[in-house]
């Protein structure tokens, strides 16, 4: 798969590029640190600005790019708020401390069920057919939560047992679901009114080719930007996840179908707010870690078509990049908030250390975008 337009095909940016290490961390941090009004609004490209409607916006506040990399703070404000803290942390004390009434199929693979909570509101619960898809899919929340991606569903866990408080209700149902006694499952909670999402048209050639997600800037009203802001975030959470059970797993079918990535990408849904949202990301991080060989090829090409970022996600990564702590904090996090933790296990040393390569590759791949357009 080819990448049109990236930042290392022209000389002029490779030329920029070879004075990188001499500048590029310290530009890295000014740029995150200089307030909204002193960036450089475009990164040379002045007429980026917000279609307001169907009318053109004019006024520099309005820029979409900042700095040349970063969203501007004017978009970002007006983003979907996602999954608040406080939203998480309801969900989560409603899933540890609720009856559940009962359960039927769906939310997917037919091993996971939709249950009701006794206060009538209703969850995805997820089996996994081995552990490493529940360790993937908590780690890859807990990892979103430290990076301030808002956009993956709260979760908590839950220990099935047909003679607790919780689960007792349903015990009939338990022995149809041929979940073992003692299993450990992830709770999410079910969002009504979620609608499809198909790609970007950047990312929708026929022939595989991705172009880069700022020729996609141009004529855009500013819901149309605000979801290609969250996809950027989406691509670089999918990068250091592994995660082939998205959008990757469409670029795979362009072999045998070339209108896949016309239609709705696989778990990914928009609220009617305009807020995506991350679902089932049981590939991540463990068992995406371990397969990842097939899919980078995949994965790679799609991380190089974003040169924009926001600023909290760029920040995070250039934190963690300076600390080289990643698994560390990403692992504390899930510790602190999880009680059942430390019965699912921690990420192994291996994956730890991936997760850190990988986070690294991605801070490279933000100065390099630095180079080529601040």
């Amino acid at each position: 798969m080819g990448l049109a337009g990236s930042p290392e095909e022209s000389q002029e940016r490779r030329t920029k590029r070879s004075h990188l290490s001499a500048r590029s961390p310290n530009t890295f941090r000014a740029l995150l640190t200089v307030p909204g009004g002193q960036r450089g609004s475009n990164g040379g490209s002045p007429d980026m600005v917000i279609k307001s409607g169907g009318t053109v916006v004019n006024q520099r506040p309005h820029s979409v790019v900042q700095g040349g990399i970063f969203w501007s703070s004017a978009l970002e404000d007006a983003s979907p708020e996602g999954f608040s803290d406080a939203q998480v942390g309801s969900w989560v004390e409603r899933a540890r401390t609720s009856r559940i009434i009962s359960l039927e199929k769906g939310c997917g693979r037919t091993s996971n069920r939709l249950a009701r909570f006794a206060d009538g509101s209703k969850a995805c619960v997820r089996y996994g057919i081995n552990p490493e898809q529940i360790q993937g899919e908590t780690f890859s929340f807990y990892l979103a939560r430290l990076l301030g991606i808002k956009n993956v569903p709260p979760l908590a866990l839950s220990r099935v047992s047909a003679n607790s408080a919780q689960w007792g209700q349903v015990r009939k149902d338990l022995l149809g679901s041929q979940w073992p006694d003692g299993s450990i499952v992830s709770l999410t909670p079910w969002i009504d009114n979620l609608t499809d999402v198909v790609a970007p048209k950047a990312l929708r050639s026929e022939d595989g080719r991705l172009r880069p997600l700022r020729a996609d800037l141009e004529n855009r009203t500013q819901a149309e930007l605000l979801e290609l802001m969250q996809w950027t975030d989406l691509i670089v959470f999918d990068y250091l996840t592994a995660n082939f059970d998205r959008l990757v797993s469409n670029l795979f079918s362009l072999q045998w179908d070339p209108r896949v990535m016309q239609r709705a990408t696989s778990n990914l849904h928009k609220t009617p707010n305009g807020g995506l949202v991350f679902i089932d990301n049981e590939a991540g991080l463990v068992h995406g870690y371990r397969v990842r060989a097939m899919w980078d090829k995949y994965n790679e090409p799609l991380l190089r078509s974003v040169c924009l970022f926001r600023r909290g996600t760029a920040g995070k990564i250039l934190e963690l990049h300076k600390l080289r702590n990643t698994a560390y904090e990403l692992q504390r996090l899930y510790q602190e908030q999880e009680p059942l933790g430390v019965d699912l296990g921690p990420l192994s040393e291996d994956h730890a250390q991936l997760l850190q390569d990988r986070l690294d590759l991605v801070y490279k791949h933000i100065t390099l975008c630095q180079a080529a357009y601040s």
